[in-house]
């Protein structure tokens, strides 16, 4: 994909502007089943702006109409292309003069040991998860270094710090996540810059709908959690909100597990 795939596809429903009291979010994945539920969420907020970023246009305009007591821009494009996500970033900037926050909600499951899974297929999962997140953080620290700071949450995942059959590449890709974001908020800490995870365990979302119907997987899955539950959305969103809530301005380099318990303690 290249740059050409991002798109200015709707004004904003009221006045833009430069105002620091304004809070300008950036969510890209927006569509998927914990970045609506961030969206929804992060409309609830005062004088908040989100920009909605995908793939599919019709997805984030359907999003987008969902929320219609907030200000909302919807930017077509693909997280993987590093233009793309650049070019989301700094028309935000040019749009609004600030980032107040930036979620990367973009992901992908891959359930295979290392011996079945392809280099194709390792791949895409790391570029699916770590490559975007990358991406993501470049782009957005440029601006925020000028802005006066901002935060960063992404999505990491309970598999990269307690070992799971069959969770190779996903737990590579992820893992990686969490030391970007460590690494991330000690270089950009100085400018203001928070840089966080959150590590969710298996949660309900159309991603994760092969796992969840299935009610051999189901069951394992339940087994080891000490809340005998899988997530859902508004778990892992709630999360994500606090990190890019500004009143959080003292919380850094942190990796959250959202799991039930599952990276933690032992089920009984």
């Amino acid at each position: 994909m290249n740059n050409q795939l991002l798109r200015y596809c709707a004004r904003s429903f009221s006045s833009q502007s430069s105002d620091l009291s304004n809070k300008i979010f950036v969510v890209f994945g927006a569509t998927g089943g914990i970045g609506s539920e961030l969206c929804r969420r992060l409309s609830l907020h005062e004088n908040s702006h989100i920009i909605l970023s995908g793939r599919d246009e019709q997805k984030l305009q359907s999003l987008a109409n969902e929320l219609p007591q907030t200000s909302t821009t919807v930017l077509v494009a693909d997280p993987l292309d590093p233009l793309a996500v650049e070019q989301v970033t700094s028309q935000t900037i040019t749009s609004h003069g600030h980032l107040t926050g930036v979620a990367n909600c973009v992901g992908s499951v891959l359930l295979k040991p290392a011996h079945t899974t392809s280099s194709d297929e390792f791949d895409i999962i790391l570029k699916t998860n770590l490559y975007t997140s990358f991406n993501i953080i470049k782009s957005s620290v440029k601006h925020m270094m000028k802005t006066g700071g901002g935060s960063i949450v992404l999505c990491s995942s309970a598999v990269a710090g307690h070992g799971i059959p069959n969770h190779e590449a996903i737990a590579a890709a992820k893992g990686g996540i969490s030391s970007l974001a460590k690494s991330a908020a000690a270089t950009y800490g100085g400018k203001n810059i928070r840089v966080n995870c959150v590590a969710p365990g298996l949660t309900r979302t159309p991603m994760t709908s092969r796992i969840t119907g299935s009610e051999a997987a189901m069951k394992a899955s339940l087994s080891m959690h000490a809340i005998k539950r899988i997530g859902e959305p508004g778990d892992v969103a709630s999360a994500l909100e606090f990190f890019l809530n500004p009143e959080n301005s003292w919380i850094t380099g942190q990796v959250l597990a959202v799991d039930g318990g599952l990276s933690s303690v032992r089920a009984s």
